[in-house]
């Protein structure tokens, strides 16, 4: 595929609107969290989430190592958070406010959802590697969250209009 279908390519993915997540867990170095929105339940029995992560991320190692990992759904008002855990240092947490689970996976304040889950599967795929969890605990809340489509930010409009 060429440079300018590759192009393309992401531009037509890009018509899918997603949710942003911040994914964390506790790296070697400390705590670590990327911005992604590869995201997606797989099962409710077992209870099964999945995500992506490109194998020339920074923090590769942390998530394949990692035992536990946290998925955060932002909410509406965290789009500086989404930007800052997209940068390529994955392991800046100043100025970030965030709990500690029982697992020692940092979890992120404010969030319309949250997945602690257990590392139950690897597969390597193409140029990303998709991590399933199993979900051991999660929250909710009746925040708006963060949508991404066309390459940048967006708002839900509620139905009707």
């Amino acid at each position: 595929m060429s440079t300018e279908q590759r192009q393309e390519l992401r531009q037509c993915l890009g018509k899918f609107a997603t949710g942003v997540t911040v994914v964390t867990c506790d790296g070697s170095d400390g705590p670590c969290g990327i911005t992604a929105n590869s995201f997606s339940s797989v099962s409710l029995q077992p209870p099964l989430v999945l995500w992506n992560i490109a194998k020339v991320s920074n923090s590769l190692q942390a998530y394949l190592d990692a035992e536990y990992f946290a998925i955060n759904i932002l909410s509406a008002g965290q789009q500086k958070l989404s930007s800052h855990f997209a940068q390529s240092d994955h392991t800046l947490w100043d100025n970030v406010q965030y709990d500690t689970s029982a697992d020692n996976v940092p979890l992120l304040r404010d969030t319309v959802a949250c997945f602690e889950c257990r590392t139950h599967q690897i597969h390597d795929c193409g140029d990303h590697f998709i991590i399933v969890g199993e979900i051991e605990r999660f929250r909710s809340s009746n925040d708006e969250p963060l949508v991404f489509y066309g390459g940048q930010y967006a708002a839900l409009k509620p139905s009707g209009e």
